[in-house]
């Protein structure tokens, strides 16, 4: 297929915007991870006198004093853990708490979790009735896989607080999915739950670990335990969701839409995260169906009228975009120049290019500036105004990569006016800055074929090459540039070949291998792959080439019907027209 410019359309970014399934919050109980010991030791109370009594009576030695300074100099200076084995040594010869409560914390921030273990168990010996180091101690065992030992800590942590049981299974459900014996770590989790049949925190760490040994008949069985006892907590269903989300979206569209249904007062991020899926698998119509849903229950929500305008847009329901957008600004949502830009296509596409003009003007500095000024640019060319579309970009764009946008831009609008010389010397100018660039080697080329400088778009085709040696539309040009340009079409086939073989089923090269076979003769084996491309894409040039190879093999009424089709869709394409004067025909 003749050259094309490379397709960089201003995406609205909608599965990007709209489908991902945010981290879900538990309105029931705090799931946040538990303090460092660092942290819980800052968020204790000063020591009261009778916490001071119970310490031993230490008396300051050089010893002391020297091993404490040391350890604390040397954890500011990166060494914590040679400041733990310190503390730790220390801790054993005074018995002092505090001293084996600093050698626990240097040691969990080195990562050490043997000493970690061992100052802490030292800790809990030394002040029984702390419990930090006891949940402390937990957690590390079961970061270092030890479960027969962190269970009885765990059942001596639930029974002298119960009323942390919540806190206490969230992390047994966090860490406990980690360990390398799973089956062990499943049958660890449910004996302690079986304690608590009804504490909706204990079912979810039931549920994690099942999941770590693919135990689908407990997920789905403590699911629905969940949906009785604990109808409003949204965290185990953003889990699950989450988790099948990355196993397969279909199963988590499935799996979220079921639990919604048995969860009449779930929370609006949870409902919400159905529609994102639903963007996320291109179900565009069930997903603005199910936004707009929740947009009757909440017709104020910015979120959700930016959810149902960029939906609308995107199924061309140009009205209700441009209604449900402008709302979005008026409720504050922080995307604010995207809308305006959006809106400005909208406008666009509803032919109304004052209002379109309007928009873009309106966003800001920022992320879309520089695609909006673009937009403005178009539609100053598009009026015949060129020189002030170029004048408009030429100051734009910070850094390379922005620099060599404006300029295949400013290059495209001259080349859409048929000012190729002027294309041509915009692209030229931007490789001097940029010589290795790849998309302005390519568009050079491009406007070298349309110039019929075969030997200019060779040499930039085969320069882009140097830089990227694979790239089968690169490929792909440079085969179909010879096979049209020359009668080399046996090194045109080589590079459409190759290009091929990177991308199969590309409609654009089974074209250029149709066009390069039928260069060479073999008209059968052409009219194969054209009739593919065809059925792909229903492209003029594609269909010219088409009928041309159906006109050669005897078939011209096919070839006829063929070109006719076309010439509705694309009366002015040249490829098409070329091929029919030919033939001689009208």
């Amino acid at each position: 297929m003749r050259m094309k410019p490379l397709n960089r359309p201003i995406s609205l970014l909608l599965v990007l915007l709209l489908s991902a399934c945010t981290t879900l919050k538990s309105p029931l109980h705090s799931s946040a991870p538990a303090q460092s010991n660092a942290e819980a030791a800052d968020d204790e109370p000063a020591a009261s006198a009778d916490d001071n009594a119970k310490l031993p009576k230490q008396e300051l030695t050089p010893q002391i004093v020297y091993g404490v300074l040391a350890s604390e100099i040397a954890a500011q200076r990166g060494a914590a853990g040679s400041s733990a084995v310190t503390y730790l040594d220390l801790a054993r010869q005074t018995k002092d708490p505090r001293l084996a409560q600093r050698a626990a914390e240097f040691s969990l921030f080195a990562g050490q979790l043997k000493e970690a273990s061992d100052s802490l168990a030292l800790w809990m010996e030394l002040d029984p009735s702390s419990q930090v180091p006891r949940e402390q101690l937990f957690i590390t065992m079961l970061r270092s896989g030890k479960l027969a030992e962190s269970e009885p800590l765990v059942e001596d942590l639930l029974k002298r607080e119960p009323q942390r049981a919540p806190d206490i299974f969230v992390q047994l459900a966090r860490l406990t999915a980690r360990q390398s014996d799973k089956k062990a770590a499943s049958a660890m989790v449910n004996r302690l739950a079986s304690r608590y049949p009804d504490l909706p925190e204990a079912r979810f760490a039931v549920i994690a670990v099942a999941a770590e040994i693919n135990d689908d008949v407990t997920i789905q069985r403590e699911f629905d335990r969940l949906a009785q006892i604990a109808p409003k907590w949204d965290l185990p269903v953003a889990w699950q969701t989450d988790r099948l989300r990355r196993i397969k979206l279909e199963m988590a569209i499935d799996f979220l839409q079921h639990e919604l249904q048995r969860r009449p007062d779930a929370g609006l991020e949870l409902r919400t995260a159905y529609p994102r899926l639903l963007v996320g698998a291109k179900r565009f119509a069930e997903a603005r169906s199910a936004f707009e849903a929740l947009l009757k229950q909440n017709p104020d929500n910015p979120e959700l009228l930016y959810a149902t305008g960029l939906l609308a847009y995107q199924l061309r329901d140009l009205d209700a975009a441009d209604q449900r957008l402008t709302a979005a600004l008026q409720q504050k949502h922080p995307e604010t120049d995207f809308i305006r830009f959006t809106l400005g296509q909208v406008a666009e596409d509803r032919q109304d290019k004052s209002a379109a003009y309007r928009w873009y003007q309106s966003v800001g500095k920022g992320q879309q500036y520089l695609p909006a000024q673009g937009r403005l640019a178009a539609l100053d060319a598009a009026d015949g105004k060129l020189d002030q579309a170029l004048q408009r970009l030429a100051p734009l764009g910070e850094g390379e990569q922005e620099k060599v946008q404006v300029a295949m831009q400013q290059a495209e609008m001259a080349r859409n006016a048929k000012r190729y010389d002027l294309s041509y010397r915009i692209l030229s100018q931007a490789l001097e800055r940029w010589p290795r660039s790849p998309e302005l080697l390519y568009d050079r080329a491009l406007v070298a074929d349309q110039l019929g400088n075969l030997g200019d778009a060779e040499r930039d085709l085969k320069a882009l090459l140097k830089e990227k040696p694979d790239d089968p539309q690169a490929l792909n040009a440079l085969g179909y540039t010879l096979a049209n340009r020359s009668s080399r079409h046996q090194e045109a086939l080589g590079y459409i070949e190759k290009a091929l073989k990177a991308d199969p089923d590309n409609p654009m090269i089974l074209d250029s291998m149709g066009w390069v076979l039928f260069k060479l003769g073999r008209s059968e084996s052409a009219l194969k792959y054209l009739e593919r491309s065809y059925a792909a894409m229903q492209d003029s040039e594609v269909a010219a080439h088409l009928g041309e190879v159906m006109w050669k093999l005897g078939r011209k009424q096919e070839a006829l019907k063929v070109w006719n089709r076309a010439l509705v869709r694309d009366p002015g394409n040249e490829t098409l027209q070329d091929a029919l004067k030919r033939f001689r025909l009208p």
